[in-house]
């Protein structure tokens, strides 16, 4: 028969690429841990705004093709949200995040509660606004809740798959009956995976090139429903919403839906962007990263033209400050090492920076950490040592991150893997087969007893981002007389804030705004040097500035009004007396 691969809608599970940001983890949660399906998500929205409608707005931006709604959460005080800069929090874009939508509503409750009572909170939000959307992909994230439980990753829209005329007729099956969806290893002298050498319990892809031959195909966990002779290639789950954005978007992608923005979520959250151009900042929770390791700068002539395909890399102009906030939030999460970050492309992280200009920061939020030293660490450790296979790891150890995954959960979370168990399968009655591997979420989602700490790390995380908002103020004004009623007035337009106004990416794309300077005259005024409305560069942030200067013709004690703005950066304004 011939190999199949696994199921396009949980291949991110598969252990051949199992980066932990796409792995799927642990025991079997439900809302009794944190995590809330799409029917309590939105009945604690309710209650929050109900308890708060002087400071959160909820708006409807989608219906998922399962009928879910996607939200939209305003934070901030009521009639100046859009005037303020803000920043944009995106959740569970990648369905088995769910950790990001109990971040999501730990940040909406923390601002909400905080208003009032705590200074910094009250200081922030009275000069941003936070634009939170808890769940982008709610058909997704509901698989958490089902039995079985898998790790889906596409929304509800029905796909044919394998192109048979039949729709999501083969998807995954519970053969062991342990109420979750995991892998099974099939001996095959044909297959190209084997076990490894130093821990069985994990797979990994034989290595030809130093004479490996591999022993076993590796498929979801599932019979051959349709017969096809392939293995849960249409199951249920349409478009992956995080890989439906425009920015190096992969056509004919398992998941990535039939052309880019294609599915309603999508649509919905590049419509919001656009919808509110003060949005200055994304911080995204889902498996991309460039906290734990910053993006790499462009490398010049590479890149970014219809000729060379995308930009594949920062400005370098941007670089210092992406870099210097993303060493902040290692510093104040302590979290400074973890797996690789999952590829770009179609992601809604990357979109943010690289098609809209944006500052962007995105991090998985939580990986099973290694504690050495710790007395349970230390005695999992001598309590292991006498298992595990002896032998030599590779420089270049395909299965580093499992490896180190399995060791926490091993003391940490010992149901999250299900031990290599034999069973009957229908499709292969002469061969082995057997059904193991890590349980859905559990390297993804943290259990019951981290959940409130993490979400208070990952709130802490986004305050810092929005704090870091540039801001614009008005400075030094001077006003000279130069002669019999004409006046010479000054200003510096300066950037309080940490970021620049704009990325140098955002002054080439030009979605965000930049600064608009009025300078208002009354009756009997004229103005004769300096124009009444100009457009400035972007200004740097730190205390970034420009100065400016208009000559006026007016009365003595007569008024002129002055004033800065930009979406991403707020406004001032002075009114100026003529003397």
């Amino acid at each position: 028969m011939p190999q199949s691969a696994p199921s396009r809608s949980i291949v991110s599970t598969a252990l051949a690429t199992l980066l932990f940001a796409l792995m799927a983890t642990g025991p079997v949660f439900g809302q009794a841990t944190g995590y809330r399906n799409h029917a309590a998500l939105l009945a604690e929205l309710r209650d929050l705004r109900a308890a708060h409608t002087d400071l959160i707005t909820i708006e409807e931006i989608a219906r998922s093709p399962g009928g879910r709604a996607v939200q939209a959460v305003t934070v901030g005080p009521r009639g100046a949200a859009g005037e303020r800069p803000a920043l944009l929090f995106i959740a569970n874009a990648s369905g088995p995040h769910l950790l990001g939508s109990a971040v999501a509503l730990g940040l909406i409750r923390r601002l909400a509660e905080g208003y009032g009572s705590d200074t910094a909170v009250t200081h922030l939000l009275n000069r941003v606004t936070v634009f939170v959307i808890p769940r982008a992909n709610p058909d997704a994230a509901e698989a958490f809740f089902g039995r079985p439980q898998w790790a889906r990753t596409g929304n509800g829209t029905p796909v044919d798959d394998d192109k048979d005329g039949v729709v999501d007729e083969d998807g995954p099956d519970d053969l062991n009956g342990d109420g979750v969806i995991t892998m099974m290893r099939v001996r095959d002298s044909l297959g190209e995976w084997i076990a490894d050498s130093v821990e069985p319990r994990l797979m990994r892809r034989a290595r030809a090139v130093d004479g490996e031959v591999g022993g076993y195909r590796l498929l979801v966990e599932g019979v051959d429903n349709d017969h096809d002779e392939a293995w849960n290639e249409d199951g249920p789950g349409g478009v992956d919403v995080n890989k439906n954005f425009s920015y190096d978007y992969e056509y004919f992608a398992p998941d990535a839906g039939v052309n880019p923005m294609s599915a309603a979520e999508t649509r919905a959250i590049a419509q919001f962007v656009v919808d509110h151009p003060n949005v200055a900042a994304f911080y995204v929770l889902g498996p991309q990263d460039n906290v734990l390791e910053p993006w790499k700068k462009a490398d010049p002539g590479k890149g970014g033209t219809s000729q060379t395909g995308p930009l594949r890399g920062v400005l370098a102009e941007d670089d210092p400050w992406l870099s210097a906030v993303a060493k902040e939030l290692r510093e104040l999460t302590g979290r400074d090492k973890g797996p690789a970050s999952a590829s770009l492309g179609g992601d809604v992280l990357s979109w943010g920076y690289y098609h809209m200009g944006r500052w962007a920061f995105g991090s998985r939020g939580w990986w099973p950490a290694e504690t050495p030293g710790s007395a349970d660490s230390s005695a999992a450790d001598s309590a292991g040592a006498a298992k595990r296979p002896k032998g030599k790891l590779p420089k270049d150890d395909p299965v580093k991150d499992e490896r180190a995954a399995l060791r926490w959960v091993d003391r940490s979370a010992p149901d999250g893997f299900v031990p290599w168990t034999p069973v009957t399968h229908p499709d292969f009655p002469d061969r082995t087969v057997e059904v193991g591997g890590f349980k859905p979420f559990v390297l993804v989602d943290p259990p019951a007893a981290t959940l409130d700490s993490v979400v208070r790390e990952q709130t802490d995380a986004a305050l810092l981002v929005a704090g870091r908002l540039p801001r614009v103020e008005l400075r030094d004004l001077e006003v000279e007389r130069v002669g019999d009623r004409v006046y010479r007035i000054t200003a510096r337009v300066a950037n309080t804030g940490f970021f620049p106004t704009a990325s140098r990416l955002g002054e080439r794309v030009t979605w965000p705004r930049r600064i608009r300077v009025d300078l208002g005259t009354a009756s009997g005024q004229e103005l004769v040097s300096g124009r009444a409305v100009q457009l400035l560069d972007p200004l740097d942030g730190s205390g970034g500035s420009t100065e400016l200067t208009w000559i006026v013709v007016g009365t003595a004690g007569s008024r002129v009004t002055l004033k800065a703005s930009s979406p991403v950066a707020g406004s001032a304004s002075q009114t100026i007396t003529l003397r």
